[in-house]
């Protein structure tokens, strides 16, 4: 299947507020209540770890997505004293300033926009890309991969979904039943949140176009392997694959996953 780059109603400017804050703030409560990336810790520390860095900087983090959830693993896996930053291009203010009073001042949210493609100095650290690495064109998601590389800064990028028949198929239908079923536990509930739910669909009907444009927009690790072919070298390194975990409640999926580590913060 080859990959196909449609619009999300997330990216584009123009959209309500009250959209996108519908669709990130699921995507956090999903990603928690699913516990997304959790067995993959242990290689983001690693990564961290030899890159030298001593803080996260997460990159396109909507209200925070997998972040919160994260923190346990990250704790065990030997981070417990490392911070994290979340940015975005269209910052969430207010679930910033949530999570960071829920995580004590762990999680801090950077409240300017932040293009992915040229960090500024002050963000400096590992950057991490969950759920978000798809949103962005080929020659875009170049960019993100050689400003890392440029400025020496490792980076993980997470994919949850993937380029298949049956999660084309599965995920907007699932999406669109989480949208109805946990707006009440996603996010702040607002009157104009529950009329755009129950009485004229919008937010849950664009978040499961959102959630199908996804899929088909997901680099493979082929593509991903492409993309990073001109920035491998003696001083930076490349681990780009595609595991089955179980998330909680034991339901399967597959994560597609990239680390980039400067060479000379690599043991041995």
């Amino acid at each position: 299947m080859a990959r196909v780059h449609l619009w999300e109603w997330e990216d584009l400017p123009w959209v309500p507020d009250l959209i996108r804050r519908f669709i990130t703030d699921h995507l956090r409560f999903l990603a928690q209540v699913m516990g997304l990336f959790q067995p993959l810790m242990p290689q983001l520390v690693a990564a961290m770890r030899a890159s030298g860095a001593t803080r996260i900087v997460d990159l396109c983090s909507g209200a925070g997505g997998p972040v919160p959830g994260l923190l346990p693993r990250l704790d065990a896996a030997g981070a417990s004293d490392v911070p994290v930053v979340l940015t975005d291009l269209y910052p969430n203010r207010a679930a910033f300033a949530e999570l960071e009073q829920s995580s004590g001042g762990r999680i801090t949210g950077w409240p300017v926009s932040v293009s992915a493609f040229d960090l500024p100095g002050d963000l400096d650290g590992f950057r991490t890309v969950f759920t978000g690495f798809h949103h962005f064109r080929p020659a875009q998601a170049h960019r993100i991969l050689s400003d890392a590389v440029a400025k020496r800064a490792g980076i993980a990028v997470f994919e949850g979904q993937e380029r298949a028949v049956h999660t084309v198929i599965l995920i907007p239908i699932l999406v669109f039943l989480a949208g109805v079923f946990f707006t009440p536990f996603a996010g702040r509930v607002t009157w104009q949140r529950l009329l755009f739910t129950y009485l004229i669909p919008i937010c849950p009907l664009a978040f499961a176009w959102d959630g199908f444009v996804s899929c088909l927009r997901t680099y493979s690790p082929a593509e991903l392997r492409d993309l990073t072919r001109d920035l491998e070298s003696e001083d930076y390194h490349f681990e780009i694959g595609k595991r089955w975990l179980r998330g909680r409640f034991g339901f399967p999926y597959r994560a597609t996953y990239l680390f980039g580590v400067p060479r000379s913060g690599l043991a041995g």
